[in-house]
């Protein structure tokens, strides 16, 4: 049985909620990163490594995920990863050594995981029954929500503890969470959706392996979340120890990158109508590429040394690196949701899982090269990485 108009309309403000209350969860610690590594007393490199464990947890959650929503439906994955997302960014308040950072690292990567693939099925449910292009929309309420928890770091840090501004974030985003999963879509849409012919081929792990649309979304969405997870664990880093400024300050510069990615994400399907996915892909890979080898290099070439233009000349470079990315995390899942022959939920944690191992590596190679030449000029891989996800755009629609 279709869901109603009324249920469908209803679940499409439920997962708007649902994103944005998500993304504020998970942005929370981003914020206060700096703050996080201080307490740890531990080198650029060091503490890259041990964030890295995070990838590890990201895979597990992808696994369990996709069985999860074909067991139980993905509004129940959603209402279960909540507790584990909110409550392990508390960990953070009280982490003081590097292997504490990477327990919870891989906890919250689990968890937040497990439930990308549920909000993910969820939109592309809501998508396909209201008959217009919504997963951009629902991803751009992900990046308010993460801006607004990196805008209100900047306003509460110098008159809130750690510890306490990450609880009553938490208490916050589990409750809102819970309330809005009330409204998704039943698991019962879920099996019906997972049953019709288009979903139901071969979907075990090793089809994943041979099915090249899965392969190439997943390397060019693990490209992508190179780059764009590199502003939220490096740009405060950056901005505070290389640059001088203060930890409220610095903080500026992934809440500049998350503005840019919602207005991208809520501009974007006027974009894609005109110009075509393909296009748009190209366009925000090749141009954020060039912006983000850009950044670094200027400030050294112009010899800047004011702290108020080097904030000026980085937030605007990471806002506008935040418009070119804004459009890959959603088109990548519609795109996989739209695998045929395979279960959309199996294809959505499958790719997820490739593309997170892929993404395990990068991590690691920009852990590596920062050790070796310094943050700044390893903050060239994820440049290039971007780069490289506007190249492989054609494929992705040809695919």
């Amino acid at each position: 049985m279709q869901p109603s108009a009324q249920s469908l309309n209803r679940a499409k403000w439920a997962i708007r909620s649902t994103f944005f209350f998500l993304g504020m969860s998970v942005s929370v610690a981003t914020a206060r990163m700096a703050e996080i590594k201080g307490h740890t007393h531990s080198s650029d490199s060091a503490f890259g490594l041990a964030v890295l464990i995070g990838n590890a947890g990201i895979m597990v959650g992808n696994y369990f995920g996709g069985f999860a929503v074909h067991r139980f439906g993905s509004r129940t994955v959603i209402r279960s990863a909540i507790f584990g997302i909110a409550f392990s960014q508390i960990g953070y308040g009280y982490a003081t050594h590097l292997w504490q950072i990477s327990a919870i690292a891989f906890t919250a990567g689990a968890f937040g995981a497990f439930s990308n693939v549920g909000v993910n099925m969820q939109g592309g449910m809501v998508e396909s029954g209201i008959g217009r292009s919504l997963m951009p929309s629902f991803h751009g309420s992900w990046t308010l929500g993460a801006f607004s928890a990196s805008l209100l770091s900047s306003f509460i840090t110098p008159h809130l503890s750690l510890l306490s501004h990450l609880f009553i974030n938490c208490l916050l985003t589990f409750t809102c969470v819970s309330l809005a999963a009330l409204s998704l879509l039943p698991s019962a849409v879920d099996h019906r959706v997972l049953a019709e012919p288009q979903n139901s081929g071969d979907s075990s792990f090793k089809s994943a392996l041979t099915n090249p649309a899965v392969l190439l979304l997943a390397f060019a969405a693990a490209l992508g979340m190179i780059a764009e997870s590199s502003v939220g664990e490096w740009s405060s880093i950056v901005l505070h120890e290389k640059y001088h400024l203060s930890i409220s300050a610095a903080a500026l510069g992934f809440t500049l990158f998350a503005l840019g990615q919602i207005i991208g994400r809520f501009t974007v399907g006027v974009r894609i109508d005109r110009l075509g996915i393909g296009k748009v892909l190209r366009i925000g890979g090749l141009v954020g590429g060039v912006l983000y080898i850009f950044g670094p290099l200027s400030v050294r070439s112009l010899h800047l040394h004011s702290s108020s233009a080097i904030l000026a000349l980085m937030t605007g470079l990471y806002f506008l690196i935040g418009l070119c990315v804004a459009p890959m995390p959603p088109a990548f899942a519609i795109l996989t949701y739209r695998i045929p022959n395979i279960s959309s939920a199996r294809a959505l944690s499958q790719m997820q899982i490739i593309g997170a191992l892929i993404f395990m590596v990068g991590r690691l190679i920009v852990s590596g090269v920062t050790k070796l030449v310094g943050l700044e000029i390893a903050l060239l891989v994820p440049a290039f990485a971007l780069f490289a996800t506007g190249l492989l755009a054609s494929q992705l629609v040809e695919k």
